[in-house]
């Protein structure tokens, strides 16, 4: 591939399908993330929280689709513009600045937001607006009108706060 070719995003879109479908055709059970997340804590950690049957252990296949969420990124990124790490943020930096620790503490505290609402709405987003929305699930379209509400919300105060368009 040649340098600065990126991916059209819709391929992601049918990768995620194509997963969700042979997932429940295969093993009939749904996709997931959050819980791919907790099984591949339960190789590290021995709270009774990881290691719930639910998660198929720790090296179910869970742990295997989330690591491959990571080596997906890494294959694109070799394949396209080239990986190149940084910690130059684009748009983020401009709303909260280039100091590191002030990056890690907002990243720190978004993914601890994100794991608690994960557990108020019993599911992440993949689970609920890709699983729980094609099993009809009147529940799981609440949690993804939610998750749209809110983040449009976010966006527009971010915007307005930081004076970042």
């Amino acid at each position: 591939m040649t340098a600065g070719y990126i991916w059209p995003f819709w391929l992601g879109g049918l990768a995620i399908a194509g997963v969700s479908v042979a997932l429940v055709i295969l093993t009939g059970r749904f996709l997931s993330v959050t819980r791919g997340y907790a099984s591949v804590c339960s190789i590290f950690s021995r709270m009774k929280f990881f290691q719930r049957p639910d998660l198929g252990g720790p090296f179910g296949f869970r742990t295997f689709f989330t690591l491959g969420l990571l080596a997906g990124g890494a294959i694109a990124a070799f394949m396209t513009s080239g990986w190149q790490p940084t910690f130059a943020l684009g748009k983020f930096d401009q709303i909260w600045g280039d100091n590191l620790a002030v990056k890690a503490g907002v990243l720190i505290a978004g993914g601890f937001l994100w794991g608690y609402g994960s557990r108020m709405a019993k599911g992440c987003t993949s689970g609920n607006s890709i699983s729980g929305l094609s099993k009809g699930s009147v529940a799981s379209l609440v949690a993804t009108c939610g998750f749209l509400v809110a983040g449009v919300a976010v966006t527009f105060l971010l915007a307005a706060v930081s004076g970042v368009k």
